[in-house]
């Protein structure tokens, strides 16, 4: 059962405090290896020791100049979206004053009103949709927002100091050691001791 360990460890929280293994304070952060070889107890205070171990898997954090395009970008973005709601009202508004020439020319005060509530409707249904999806966008930018933080927050895995690391590994070699023998052990049957009458 010779398993190589590989230095990859999920931190966990336990439902019981035990002893830290490197100061022996009392504890319920653990670290378990990926592949399931290995686990112990460690004080939150020794994750953030870089001679101890290092995050890994984190998402990449954006810088100031990254965070600026970004924000120019969608300014861009909603310049771009007032004019062109702005065209679309004046458009709107073109098509209503000429349907209200067109109906004057008629004569007919039924039809001019009937385009003035039509084009009501129109600039307001747009308006409405134009808000929706302003607002869908700025409900999935706060969700990503949110997950990106959850996700800088906690690493995928730790690195454990090649030091740290060594001493785990030579204490999995003496754990399944100590699993060898003992299974060798209670395979051997001793001969009985000759006995008297």
């Amino acid at each position: 059962m010779s398993t190589t360990l590989r230095n990859a460890y999920v931190e966990k929280t336990a439902t019981s405090e035990r002893s830290c293994y490197i100061c022996m304070k009392m504890t319920t952060k653990v670290l378990t290896a990926k592949d399931g070889g290995d686990w112990f107890y460690i004080c939150p205070s020794h994750l953030q020791d870089p001679g101890f171990a290092s995050g890994e898997g984190f998402p990449p954090v954006p810088t100031a100049e990254a965070l600026a395009a970004v924000s120019a970008i969608k300014k861009k973005k909603a310049d771009a979206e007032k004019k062109k709601q702005l065209e679309a009202e004046a458009a709107v508004k073109k098509d209503t004053e000429d349907k209200k020439s067109h109906a004057a020319k008629l004569g007919s005060a039924v039809f001019s009103g009937l385009g003035s509530v039509a084009s009501k409707a129109a600039s307001s249904v747009t308006s409405f949709i134009n808000d929706e999806e302003a607002t869908k966008a700025r409900i999935q930018a706060q969700e990503l927002e949110r997950r990106q933080a959850e996700a800088r927050k906690k690493p995928a895995y730790w690195v454990l100091h090649r030091d740290i690391f060594f001493l785990r590994q030579t204490e999995v070699k003496k754990k399944n050691t100590k699993k060898t023998a003992s299974e060798t052990l209670n395979g051997i049957s001793f001969p009985k001791v000759p006995g008297g009458p």
